[in-house]
């Protein structure tokens, strides 16, 4: 099988028994030894993400038997037919990128604390002394479960088997136990907060998220109180106590309620709007006294998957393309693929250059920004189906509160993604308004901060009221959304 990826493969080998794994796919049978191999469509063959060299016999889905010589094969796609021997891809950094410094909240407190921000990308950890109520350690790395989907769709099909939802459950606790292990010694964290999306807070907790994934996506729990960390978590402090921020929806979670709060947009005089940019992109707009919220399914293209050269950011990604379709590219080294940020510059670089056309049509199949990595035609379309969401949800929720892009005094971009994400593409290729130019500022991992802030119970007081001021606007079936959307596909045509 042709690579499409450019991996680089580590030197480190697996070696799997037919006997005991026959039944699993290779990638189901390199998660049960613990290997994180990325697949962010789920092991469903469309990412192209977990390609795997391999010596040995293997069966594909369809039954077809081969030998292998250190091919390279799409691990989700075969089954082992014999004894193997498997090269793995080189390792994704295991220290994600922070994008903010954790703020210092009030002191007074005892022994350490933590807080947690379970993104559906990246975990990020922060250890307090809460006495002094500053930051003694931060540590990130991308979300272990990754290797069962990129987005919360897919976590939610794999949770709704009991099986599966305790892996899942099993892999997130495991990995704060190992960052906080890597901060400090967990049996000194006396409190613990955590800020995630709804899914992510319900698989944590060990709660089935499948009611979120079908009509009327009704959560289980909206959280928003605390726990003997005990019953998650091992090795912590006897006496540690673990708070959940509250969620508004089954779309709109903690980690929302927690930008709200840190940003300081719950107590402001004029309207604001704050977006989290992700593979489920939540807004909220509105002031101190109330906010209308909503999510949209945007997928994990401004990410780097389902994009033919994408990857999270890192060594060897383009991470900046310039309208003259040069490029910058992590690490000072090769290009190898491309991150959401440099998505999103290529294709208002190929706007602007006439490249692309308003309709997101391509001349030619492919457009290489480099010897390796290229931009094509399906590309294109996935970034038009995720910035269309995240335009359409903003323009309905203006429609909703009877509001104009003038009567917006800021815009308050949330996550990793946002403060790499230059302002002018997102106008460019419509992704936000116009209008919006230098109305929109960087909030960082506000999620972060405000899990943070949650550690002090006058934090998780304010976060309270937070949350009581979210209001939620569901968007499946609206009329209202769906012209948006169709509207939004559209880019807008540029001067060459």
């Amino acid at each position: 099988m042709k690579n499409t990826e450019n991996k680089t493969f580590s030197s480190f080998f697996s070696f799997l028994s037919a006997e005991a794994s026959c039944s699993q796919t290779l990638l189901e049978a390199l998660r049960a030894e613990k290997h994180e191999i990325s697949a962010p469509c789920g092991g469903n063959g469309t990412c192209k993400r977990c390609s795997v060299k391999v010596w040995g016999r293997v069966r594909s889905l369809t039954g077809e038997e081969k030998e292998l010589e250190g091919e390279e094969i799409l691990a989700c796609r075969y089954y082992p037919a014999g004894d193997l021997k498997i090269e793995l891809p080189g390792a994704e950094a295991k220290n994600a990128p922070i994008a903010v410094n954790a703020p210092d909240i009030p002191g007074g407190g005892e022994g350490l604390g933590l807080a947690v921000d379970i993104g559906t990308t990246t975990v990020a950890a922060y250890v307090y002394d809460l006495a002094e109520g500053r930051c003694v350690g931060k540590a990130s790395a991308m979300n272990a479960q990754r290797s069962y989907g990129a987005n919360v769709i897919s976590r939610i099909q794999y949770a709704s088997d009991p099986a599966g939802l305790e892996e899942l459950s099993r892999v997130i606790r495991n990995q704060i136990t190992e960052l906080t292990r890597s901060m400090c010694d967990p049996a000194d964290i006396k409190y613990i907060s955590i800020a995630a999306n709804t899914v992510m807070e319900h698989i944590f907790a060990g709660l089935s998220p499948e009611g979120i994934g079908k009509a009327p996506f009704k959560p289980l729990s909206l959280f928003g109180d605390e726990y003997p960390a005990a019953d998650f978590l091992s090795g912590f402090h006897p006496d540690c106590v673990l708070y959940l921020a509250p969620a508004v929806s089954g779309y709109v979670g903690g980690d929302i309620t927690a930008g709200i709060l840190s940003s300081g947009a719950y107590k402001s005089e004029k309207t604001v709007l704050f977006i989290d940019i992700g593979t489920n992109g939540e807004m909220a707009l509105g002031d101190k006294n109330g906010f209308v919220s909503c999510a949209t399914a945007a997928g994990p293209a401004f990410e780097g998957a389902e994009i033919d050269c994408g990857a999270p950011a890192g060594d060897g990604a383009i991470n900046a393309v310039n309208a003259d379709l040069t490029c910058t590219v992590l690490g000072q080294t090769e290009a190898e693929t491309i991150c959401g940020s440099g998505i999103i510059d290529a294709v208002a670089a190929l706007l602007k250059n006439g490249i692309v056309d308003e309709t997101g049509r391509m001349e030619e199949e492919k457009y290489y920004l480099t010897e390796k990595v290229f931009i094509s035609a399906r590309d294109i379309r996935q970034v038009q189906l995720a910035k269309a969401a995240i335009r359409a949800g903003i323009e309905t929720l203006l429609e909703e509160k009877g509001c104009s892009y003038e009567d917006v005094d800021k815009v308050l971009i949330a996550g990793g993604f946002g403060a790499y994400m230059k302002v002018e593409s997102a106008c460019t290729i419509g992704l936000l308004p116009p209008e919006f130019r230098g109305k929109t500022v960087h909030t960082g991992n506000s999620a972060g901060a405000g899990a943070a802030m949650a550690l002090t119970e006058q934090g998780r007081t304010e976060l309270a009221k937070a949350d009581a001021l979210c209001g939620y606007l569901e968007l499946s079936g609206l009329e209202l959304f769906n012209d948006n959307y169709i509207e939004a596909m559209m880019f807008e045509e540029v001067d060459e």
